[in-house]
């Protein structure tokens, strides 16, 4: 887990945390990416935004927005829906997946995502 100072980004309220940590993503058009890598919190311990990993033998950990995700219902609660499309998480910005967002990163990162 990783703290990050963004604001909410109209996150919904009902992803938690611990719903996050095993999770694994879906893109907008229900295309499997992955397993969650890193989740990151803004400063009051929201989840904003989640690193998967992508690529040949998952190498490069891409950071995608939690801006307008949705959690699976039921036996599929595990599942991680993004709003986002494959090619965009693909050619998002890189960061430093395994240390805090900084500002600098974040700016890029919603300006990539249109956010």
């Amino acid at each position: 887990m990783n703290e990050n100072n963004g604001d909410p980004r109209d996150v919904p309220d009902l992803i938690e945390l611990h719903a996050l940590q095993d999770a694994t993503a879906w893109d907008a058009a229900d295309r499997r990416l992955g397993k969650v890598g890193q989740v990151y919190v803004d400063g009051a311990g929201r989840p904003q935004w989640v690193s998967i990993p992508l690529g040949l033998f998952g190498t490069r950990e891409h950071v995608v927005p939690l801006h307008g995700a949705r959690l699976g219902e039921g036996e599929y609660a595990q599942d991680l829906h993004v709003s986002f499309a494959f090619d965009d998480i693909k050619h998002a910005p890189d960061v430093d997946h395994r240390t805090q967002l900084s500002p600098e990163d974040e700016a890029r990162l919603l300006e990539h995502y249109g956010l």
